[in-house]
């Protein structure tokens, strides 16, 4: 089998593995032949595991998959990027034709326009986003101290909090804990876990993520380590509780915990959800459009015969020549579609 022939382009991620291109039924299983012997596996028992999409499904997959409504998490925008990079490299291969470029072009346009009107994208369901977005909030320059940067939670937080210009950070570390690899060291300032306390005064707020059973922050030791009165957030992201509650009681404090980002992520999923709706009903029109490009592409070959025929008959001779040439349905629905045009636009 000549793959190249066939367009492909094939779409990885971490949980999916897609395989688009322009086929037969007899190409289909051909794909699939070639697909198991590369993994090793019988081709009958990949089938188990495949799902398989044709002709205007298979656009729709696409333009679902391109826009992240068909995601883990709703409207995630890296499987944007990754479709985007699956197609490029066909391209640049120069094994994709008019139809793969037509709907790959369609859909990443399509993606764009739904991330730009809708919300699908703009509400965070990530704890840790969140919380990195709620310490960014607290002014025009924020200094953060993070205490537990190197669990599963905390690593993501600190990424997030890097990604905003205005945070200054601090982030604690044990002694057998260091700084994840894919951190530059130049972003972040590093202080020994048992230094937290002196470092809490000049932080505008105070994030913790640990994994350990007891407090990383009491009311008494931090009444008793800040000199400067001014408002800090804290924000607890661990189970069982990192700060004491007690500090609600010290004066311009606020206290967050996972339980508050955790309803605020529930609320922002439905707002994705019923983004996800509007994004299906812009799906719908973007494919139809597709659909009469795509048509117009297949039929411009015969333009010329059509308008020899156009320019040798009357519209009755025409008229008659689509009742004795078409079916009763086909020659009905030709009629609908002459008097929709022939209909002036109010606008025109």
């Amino acid at each position: 089998m000549r793959l190249r022939s066939l367009q492909p382009v094939l779409l990885c991620t971490c949980c999916r593995t897609e395989i688009y291109f322009c086929g037969s039924a007899e190409d289909e299983k051909a794909v699939i032949t070639l697909i198991s012997q590369m993994g090793g596996t019988d081709p009958g028992e990949l089938l188990k595991y495949v799902m398989l999409f044709r002709g205007d499904s298979a656009l729709r997959h696409l333009f679902s998959v391109a826009c992240g409504i068909d995601s883990m998490v709703i409207g995630e925008d890296e499987i944007l990027g990754q479709t985007k990079a699956a197609y490029a490299f066909s391209h640049e291969l120069g094994v994709t034709g008019y139809e793969i470029n037509t709907a790959f072009k369609a859909a990443v346009t399509c993606a764009k326009k739904i991330k730009t009107q809708t919300a699908i994208s703009s509400t965070s369901v990530s704890t840790a986003t969140l919380a990195a977005n709620r310490a960014a909030s607290c002014g025009e320059k924020v200094n953060v101290l993070l205490v537990g940067a190197t669990g599963t939670i905390g690593s993501s937080t600190m990424k997030n909090l890097l990604s905003h210009k205005n945070v200054s950070l601090t982030a604690t570390l044990r002694s057998h804990s260091p700084l994840p690899e894919l951190i530059p060291a130049g972003n972040i300032k590093t202080v020994p876990y048992s230094q937290r306390y002196d470092h809490a005064d000049h932080a505008d707020c105070v994030i913790s993520a640990t994994s350990g059973p007891h407090f990383t922050v009491t009311a008494r030791q931090l009444s008793e380590a800040i000199k400067t009165q001014k408002k800090r957030l804290f924000i607890d992201l661990a189970v069982p509780p990192d700060i004491d509650p007690g500090i609600k009681c010290l004066p311009d404090t606020e206290l967050l915990t996972i339980d508050d980002f955790e309803e605020l992520a529930k609320r922002n999923n439905e707002i994705r959800l019923d983004s996800a709706e509007q994004a299906k009903a812009i799906i719908a029109q973007e494919l139809d459009s597709l659909k009469k490009d795509t048509a117009f592409h297949d039929f411009l070959p015969k333009l010329e015969n059509v308008k020899r025929l156009l320019s040798a008959k009357s519209p009755e001779e025409i008229l008659y020549k689509l009742k004795s040439r078409c079916t009763g349905e086909e020659f009905e629905y030709a009629l609908k579609i002459l008097e929709k045009i022939s209909i002036k636009d109010p606008e025109e």
